[in-house]
Parts: structure tokens; C-alpha cells; sequence
């Protein structure tokens, strides 16, 4: 896949469906805070450290590290969202910048911390590489990812799509069933470190360390 069907698809798969719900998506929040306080404690971040949440969407998960003290930044490529999160920042010291996850305009290991939240099964598992590469490049530490978890159980596993379809709207949750995203974490060049279930199932929350 090239450069350019890559970002289009990173980029516009998923960015009707977050900037039309932009206003609504927080009303979802209370299912995914624990998940998100979850994830902070796995981080491991220390004060002084700098945090990355890619994809923020309206910025639950960046404005959670900032109200700790981490110094944050989020990106997204859906601008309703950024402008939510934004918003909802006042008193909190997180910066906000509009940006393609597959391209990011960032240094190499810019951040000890990078974060990435219900953002990946919206993508082919090719952008998803692209991505996951990405963050691999400007993280030096750790990694964490949230997304949805599949039922251990292959007879669940076409309820589960069903009900899943219906409350995400991904075009992708069918592949993403059947992924073995583990897999997909260390060909990007992530060491997967554990999983934990979070949210009475819902949630996976995969912690990796970028390889040497």
C-alpha cells in the first residue's frame, strides 16, 4: 500500500464517524473511564515524563495523564474531536494538534510514553502497521494500546461482530475478530509485554515495549 491510499484510509475510514458523533462520543465515557485509569497506572509514567496519546479523540485519556502532572500531547486527524478536547482543557496543561497517525510530524523518541486508544480496529491491518511503526519511531519507553476484545470462544465470536457493528460502526470489525493483533504488534516492531482485560471484557488493554 502506498503513501498516500495509506493516509486516506488512516485518515477518512474513521473521521466521518468521529466528527459526527464528535458531541456525543463522551456520553459513552463512563464504560471506558476505568479502562482509561487502567491504563495511566499500567504506563508506568514518572513526573517529568512526556506522554503521546494518538488519536484522542475528545482527549479523556490525555487530559487523565495531565490532571497527574505528565506533560501531554494529543493528536488526532478528526478536528470536531480536537476542538471537544480541547474545550474540555482549560485548567489542564495538555497541547492539541491536528495530525496523521500514519505520518507523524514528531522526533524520533520524542515521548518516554505513547498511548493509543480504540483507534486501531477502525483501520485495515496494514495502516494499523503503519501506525504502530510510527508510534514505535517516537516512543522510547512504553506503549499502550486499548481496543476491543474478542470473545476467547469462536461460536460468540458472530454475536459478537453483530453487536460490535452496531455500536462502533467500524467496516472493519469482521477482520478484526479474526486478527491475531499480538501478531501485528511485534511485526511492527513492539515487544508485547501483557494483556490485560479491563471493563467486564470489553477491553484489552496490550502493553509493548518498542524493540531495540
Amino acid at each position: 500500500m502506498n503513501t498516500v491510499n495509506a493516509k486516506r484510509i488512516a485518515g477518512q475510514s474513521a473521521q466521518p464517524y468521529y466528527n459526527r458523533f464528535a458531541h456525543f462520543y463522551d456520553l459513552g465515557e463512563f464504560i471506558r473511564r476505568g479502562t482509561r485509569r487502567k491504563a495511566v497506572l499500567l504506563s508506568g509514567w514518572k513526573p517529568g515524563d512526556k506522554v503521546l496519546d494518538l488519536c484522542t479523540g475528545t482527549g479523556e485519556l490525555a487530559l487523565t495523564f495531565g490532571s497527574m502532572g505528565a506533560r501531554v500531547m494529543g493528536t488526532d486527524i478528526a478536528r470536531a474531536m480536537l476542538k471537544r478536547a480541547s474545550a474540555k482543557s482549560m485548567k489542564v496543561g495538555v497541547s492539541w494538534l491536528e495530525m496523521d497517525s500514519t505520518h507523524l510530524a514528531i522526533a524520533d523518541n520524542a515521548f518516554e510514553i505513547a498511548v493509543l486508544s480504540l483507534a486501531l480496529h477502525h483501520m485495515p491491518e496494514a495502516v494499523q502497521l503503519r501506525v504502530l511503526k510510527e508510534l514505535r519511531r517516537v516512543t522510547s519507553r512504553r506503549i499502550v494500546i486499548i481496543e476491543p476484545d474478542v470473545p476467547v470462544k469462536s461460536n460468540w465470536v458472530p454475536i459478537w461482530k453483530f453487536v460490535a457493528s452496531i455500536i462502533d460502526e467500524s467496516e472493519y470489525m469482521a477482520e478484526w475478530a479474526h486478527q491475531d493483533f499480538l501478531g501485528t504488534c511485534e511485526s511492527a516492531g513492539l515487544r508485547v509485554e501483557s494483556v490485560k482485560v479491563s471493563t467486564f471484557g470489553l477491553h484489552r488493554i496490550i502493553l509493548c515495549r518498542p524493540k531495540n
